[in-house]
């Protein structure tokens, strides 16, 4: 019975250490964060978009424009 039972306490102990590890792991937590805001900026100039009315379509497309040059030269 000693034996079962240290036995038990040793997969608990594994099973605590496994979940501690995944949760002080921050891997991607700076990937997140930055969807985040992008999405922040995005719901931004929708907003200012729908604000303007037919002018802000123009707007629209100037920035959407600027952000797809911005990212090609990122991955260039």
């Amino acid at each position: 019975m000693k034996n079962f039972i240290e036995k038990v306490n040793g997969k608990m102990q594994a099973l605590y250490a496994r979940t501690q590890k995944a949760v002080n792991n921050e891997d991607g937590v700076s990937t997140i964060e930055w969807v985040g805001l992008a999405a922040v900026i995005v719901a931004l100039m929708f907003a200012v978009a729908s604000a303007m009315g037919s002018q802000g379509e123009g707007l629209a497309d100037v920035i959407v424009t600027k952000i797809g040059e911005m990212l090609k030269s990122i991955g260039s």
